[in-house]
Parts: C-alpha cells; sequence; structure tokens
C-alpha cells in the first residue's frame, strides 16, 4: 500500500515537473532514489542546449522531520554532508526545492552556494540549508534558474575570456545541394556582429547522415562557414544574431525550393588556450518566406492546448501523439528526410537476416510429406508457395519465421548469416542431399517478393520521421511534412461499417479514414483519422491551426464524443493512455 508520505513526496516531484515542463524544458523524474528526484535539460529559442541541471525535492509534511519553517518564514532544512560533497563536485547543478504542502507552493535554492560561503558547514553530519520565502518557484522563476544554471558553468569552466561559434553549410532544398562556396561571398562580407571564416573538416569526421549532401567539390574535405562572436556574448543572444545573419544570405531560388543551413553543435571555446565545450546539439535552421525557422520546431511544434506525449513502454502503440482531452483529438506532426547510409545498411541487414530464414526447395507433390518428416526434427517447417500437378515449390523456413507480422530469429553466427539460417542447419546436419527434390534457384516468387518488399526490397529515397526519429541537423523536406489527427473510440462493427458508408459520401479536401486500431476489447477500438499536407510557407502548427475549427466540425458530424457512456474507455486521451500505454504530460485544465 502507498502512505500518505509517499503520496505526498510524489505531489511534490510532479508539481516541479510541472513547473519545468511550462519553461518548455525536459523535466524527467529519476526512478533511482540517490539524492535527486528530477533531471532536467534547459532549451533556450526552442532549441535544445547542454546546459543540464536536476532538482532534490523534499515536502513540507513527508520530510518533515528535515524541513523547519522559521520565524521570519524561511526555510531551514537539513541535508546529509554527503549528498552536499557530491553536489560540491558535480559537473551540473543541483537545486534544492521544498514543496509546502499547506499553500501547494515550491520554493527554491541552490545548496552548493551557501556551502561554498560557509565550508564549514561540512564538518556537521547533516549541515542546514536555508530557503527564502522569497525564493517562490512557480511560473515567473524561469529567468532566475536559467541564469543561475549558466553562472555556475560560466564559473566551472572558467570562460570569462571565451568566444562562441559555430561551422554553417547553405543546403538548397529539398535537393541536398551544398551552396558552392563561391556563391557564398557576398554573405561572408555582409555587415553583422559576427565575423565570418572558412573551416575546413574530412568528410570521415562527420555525421554520417551528411553523405546525403550533394556537393561539386570531389575532395575529401567538406568546406563550412565559421561564424563567430567577436564580443563575448551569451548562447541565447548568439542564436538570435545568428539568426539575423543568416536572413541576409541571399541566393536565388524556384518554387518549392529553399535554403536549409546546417549548423554544427554551437560551442564555447577559450581565446587562451585550445579549450572548448559544445553548449547545443546539430541544429538546422531554414529560410522559408524571408524568415529563418528553426526545422525541428516549424514541423513538430505543437499548439498550446495539446500535451506531449513523454515515456513510452515496448508494449505501447507505434508512432508519436499530442493529444487534447478537451476537445478529444490526437494529432500526429510527421517529417520526411533523404534515406541516409546508415538507414539503407540496416535494411540490407534485415533483408540478408530474413532471406536466410527460408530455403527455396523444389520437390515433386508426392514427396512434399517425406519432404516434412525429415525436416520436422531440426524445427523448420514447409511453406507450399506454388502447387502444380508434377512438381511443388516450398520454403523450408525457420519455425518462427513469419514475414507477414515481421517475426523472424536473427542469424548467431557469421556464418548462418551469409549462408542462411535454414540452409545452415540443413548443411550442418547432412540433409541437404537426403531430401527429395533440389534447391530452386528459379526467379522468387512474386508473393516472396510482395512480403520482402518492406524489408528493403524496394528502391526507398526518403524516410518518414516523426518527432523521436528526427535526426538533430538533418535538414527536413519541408514540403513533404504531413499532419494526422484523429479521435479514437469504441465502436461496435455495424455502426463501423455505416460510419464508413458515410464517409465515402462526405465532401471534404481532407484525407479521411476510419481504420480499425484494436479488436480485443467488448467494442473494438476504432481511428477517426483526417489527414492533410502543409503549405510550405506554414509550419505544422500555424497550418494545423488554420484548419482547426474546420477539422473539429468534420469530427463532431462524423463521431462526436461520447458524453456518457458505458464503454471502456470515455475519451481518445484514454484510449491512448490506457489501450495504447503511452505516458503523456499531466492534464492540469
Amino acid at each position: 500500500m502507498q502512505t500518505d508520505s509517499q503520496s505526498l513526496g510524489d505531489i511534490g516531484a510532479t508539481t516541479v515537473q510541472l513547473i519545468l515542463q511550462k519553461f518548455k524544458w525536459t523535466a524527467d523524474i529519476i526512478k533511482s532514489d540517490f539524492g535527486e528526484d528530477i533531471d532536467c535539460n534547459i532549451f533556450i529559442d526552442n532549441i535544445r542546449t547542454n546546459y543540464h541541471f536536476r532538482c532534490q525535492v523534499k515536502s513540507s509534511t513527508k520530510d518533515s522531520k528535515y524541513i523547519r519553517k522559521l520565524k521570519n518564514g524561511d526555510f531551514s532544512i537539513s541535508i546529509e554532508a554527503t549528498h552536499l560533497r557530491a553536489w560540491q563536485t558535480s559537473y551540473f547543478p543541483v537545486f534544492l526545492i521544498i514543496y509546502e504542502e499547506e499553500t501547494d507552493k515550491c520554493y527554491w535554492t541552490m545548496p552548493v552556494e551557501q556551502i561554498f560561503q560557509s565550508p564549514r558547514k561540512l564538518n556537521a553530519k547533516a549541515p542546514t540549508i536555508n530557503i527564502s520565502k522569497n525564493n517562490i518557484f512557480d511560473d515567473t522563476t524561469k529567468d532566475n534558474i536559467l541564469n543561475t544554471t549558466k553562472n555556475f558553468y560560466s564559473k566551472f569552466l572558467r570562460v570569462d575570456e571565451s568566444a562562441i561559434e559555430c561551422n554553417v553549410v547553405p543546403v538548397l532544398m529539398p535537393d541536398y545541394k551544398v551552396i558552392p562556396i563561391f556563391d557564398c561571398y557576398d554573405f561572408i562580407h555582409s555587415k553583422s556582429d559576427l565575423q565570418i571564416d572558412l573551416n575546413y573538416n574530412l568528410i570521415e569526421n562527420l555525421p554520417s547522415w551528411m553523405m546525403v549532401l550533394r556537393r561539386i567539390d570531389p575532395s575529401s574535405i567538406h568546406t563550412f562557414l565559421k561564424i563567430s562572436s567577436t564580443v563575448k556574448v551569451e548562447l541565447e543572444e548568439f542564436i538570435k544574431k545568428l539568426k539575423q545573419k543568416l536572413l541576409l544570405f541571399d541566393y536565388s531560388t524556384k518554387n518549392n525550393k529553399w535554403i536549409s543551413f546546417i549548423i554544427s553543435p554551437i560551442k564555447i571555446s577559450s581565446r587562451k588556450s585550445n579549450w572548448e565545450n559544445e553548449l547545443t546539439s546539430w541544429l538546422s535552421f531554414s529560410k522559408i518566406n524571408n524568415h529563418i525557422v528553426d526545422d525541428f520546431n516549424y514541423t513538430f511544434e505543437s499548439p498550446n492546448n495539446f500535451l506531449r506525449q513523454i515515456t513510452r513502454r515496448s508494449m505501447s502503440w507505434d508512432s508519436s501523439y499530442f493529444v487534447d482531452p478537451t476537445q478529444d483529438i490526437a494529432i500526429r506532426f510527421l517529417g520526411a528526410n533523404k534515406i541516409t547510409p546508415a538507414i539503407l545498411n540496416i535494411n540490407q541487414i534485415h533483408l540478408n537476416n530474413i532471406k536466410g530464414q527460408y530455403l527455396l526447395w523444389e520437390c515433386k507433390k508426392e514427396d512434399i510429406e517425406t519432404l516434412h518428416n525429415k525436416i520436422s526434427t531440426l524445427e523448420l517447417q514447409i511453406q507450399i508457395l506454388e502447387n502444380t500437378n508434377e512438381k511443388c515449390l516450398v520454403a523450408i523456413a525457420m519455425a518462427m519465421f513469419d514475414p507477414t507480422i515481421g517475426m523472424y530469429t536473427q542469424a548467431r553466427d557469421w556464418e548462418s548469416y551469409e549462408n542462411g539460417n535454414a540452409k545452415n542447419i540443413l548443411e550442418k546436419n547432412n540433409m541437404i542431399q537426403a531430401l527429395p527434390g533440389n534447391e530452386y534457384k528459379g526467379k522468387t516468387p512474386v508473393l516472396l517478393k510482395e512480403l520482402l518488399k518492406p524489408y528493403g526490397e524496394s528502391n526507398y529515397t526518403m524516410a518518414q520521421v516523426n518527432i523521436n526519429s528526427y535526426i538533430w541537423g538533418f535538414p527536413l523536406m519541408q514540403n513533404q511534412r504531413e499532419i494526422y489527427i484523429s479521435r479514437f473510440q469504441e465502436i461496435a462493427q455495424d455502426k463501423a461499417e455505416k460510419l464508413k458508408l458515410k464517409i465515402k459520401k462526405y465532401k471534404h479536401n481532407f484525407q479521411i479514414e476510419l481504420i480499425l486500431v484494436d479488436d480485443t476489447f467488448r467494442n473494438s477500438i476504432y481511428e477517426l483519422l483526417i489527414g492533410f499536407i502543409p503549405n510550405l510557407e506554414k509550419s505544422s502548427k500555424d497550418a494545423y491551426l488554420d484548419k482547426e475549427s474546420e477539422i473539429l466540425k468534420i469530427f463532431d458530424d462524423i463521431l462526436p464524443t461520447k458524453t456518457y457512456s458505458d464503454t471502456t474507455f470515455k475519451n481518445s486521451f484514454d484510449i491512448l493512455h490506457v489501450a495504447g500505454q503511452i505516458e503523456f504530460e499531466k492534464h492540469t485544465k
């Protein structure tokens, strides 16, 4: 049973987590109990940075033996010296936050600062840390936490005489053509607060996805535009100036084409030594409609009223959703990029593993039973592919092989991988010559070819990506975005058939489908899906908001929300959360 103190501790941690998420920062609950409760990454201008911190959350009732409220309204809390010493030597800041049950308010401090001011405190087993009543931790605290975190890193890294810089590659999209350096000279010499030089790197040292870029230069060296600050600036100021600078990039483009800028991790470096440190991951900005936009946000940012998907299990439904419990809808934003060498290689490995799951065999019809009896002791099976009066074409396959649902047994050694699992088993047991018939060497049957298509037997040129599979820095094909809005509901089969007929007659400008998702409940779960492709000059978020009222009207006309019902699940949020096993942010409305 969960105790009251455990419950209160959970409330304190989730309250702090929710506040951090309102800052649009990541905030993950730490399951292991070694002193901290929340792990957080800071986003600046919607860009993930390497500024990282943790929080230790104490609740006034659960931790009352450690917490005292002083006469002046401040708090005093006892923290074990071992924890404080660990925080003192940590590579990231740790904030101490008190959740007061009576007022439902939080208060914060950085305990290490107090230890630096009074090191003798560590002589006690459990020194006291003070938290001011004025240090309220709420929606307005974002700048204070950000500045305190940046100050920690500045002192820790001794970056008082530092510079911020990044390397940039301008690319013509959606063709992934690197713009020659000869066309960048006007941009290089354009006036701004940032300095531009040329920089170089071996292609082998760059991310593998950059092999997709088409270059005129045949050398093994990749040329970059190195953009750096001429004076000391903060990261957010540098990003702002960088966008202003990129807006000056003038290159003639035709309709449905645009310029993307691949940006290496923005790094901070010392002017007096070789020391440097990355502050961001790889980024990709685009110049669309005379604005500089972040590719990630342009494609995947959701409207404010939608809850973000935060965790999933191995059995969770595929894809990534944002859900709005109030309007009973979920939304998916999909982007696309050119297929990468890494993905092609993975597909080839899948294909080779799958082809090794079976051996095509030709024998007489009357020999099928003999063939089956001989291989049954080897945990192999027979699947008949073609049956004529004279001969049968069969697949001698691994027992678990079922390509229709993507199931196969991975090869455990190189011999099985290169020779084929099924054939290797037969050869090791000296069965090839003992079986009636012979190995089939003709063309792959049409049925088998169709089953192999999803695993690489087709010429893929583009990969669809969602918010979780996005490759940081890899420019997206913004003209290939898709938006899907869904309403999930339990529906009896006869009603579902009527709805499908209604959809066929419905006049609209969208893709509309009713899809069976799960039939294991009393009533099957169906998804009413509405999809469309946004205009290049609109972000996915703005494109959806432009059509939101029209889309909601269609939902309410075809599949209105059930205000009361005896079904297992009441709405889309329930279905995705419980049946789909997807965890979302906390719903505060």
